[in-house]
């Protein structure tokens, strides 16, 4: 499958979720790690998106602040949010103190910048997807995501460790 469809797949798989899914504690957590561990995927296997290409392209209709707090009301099933980040793990020894990370907001700001590019995708404007999904994977979504995905496994390890397995219900 072309990369950019499968990042549209993934994008609308991981929306869907996150708005109708009726998954629950450490299954919605399985599941939403699960889509995460997806939509990263399919996002460091896009194409280059070029800035350039941006200058003559209509603008994309933007998740509004109505719709990502609709979004992030929607992680109320799951049973983790707030976890221990830092920012560069690259930077040794870290940061004096860890930061607090939410995985409500990680999220949200998930869906904001996939759905972007989707809506984009979806009106048949690819560059302009491209182009949403990989900058904003570079410079956004994709801290988020990692973030998310390290503190849902860690959820689930600790407090559900059956679900980590390929066996797991879900």
């Amino acid at each position: 499958m072309d990369p950019v469809a499968r990042f549209a797949d993934a994008a609308a798989a991981f929306a869907r979720w996150l708005l109708a899914g009726e998954d629950q504690e450490a299954d919605a957590a399985r599941g939403g790690l699960i889509r995460l561990l997806e939509l990263y995927r399919a996002g460091i296997e896009l194409p280059p998106g070029s800035s350039s290409a941006m200058d003559d392209r209509p603008s994309v209709e933007r998740v509004g602040d109505e719709e990502w707090r609709k979004a992030y009301d929607a992680t109320r099933r799951l049973p983790i949010d707030y976890y221990s980040e830092v920012f560069d793990p690259t930077e040794v020894p870290a940061e004096d103190r860890p930061v607090i990370g939410s995985v409500a907001d990680d999220l949200a700001d998930i869906y904001r910048d996939v759905v972007t590019g989707l809506r984009a995708y979806e009106k048949g404007d690819r560059v302009g997807a491209i182009w949403e999904w990989s900058f904003h994977l570079q410079v956004h979504w994709g801290a988020h995501a990692t973030g998310a995905i390290r503190a849902l496994h860690w959820w689930l390890r600790n407090n559900a460790a059956d679900r980590l397995s390929g066996d797991a219900a879900g």
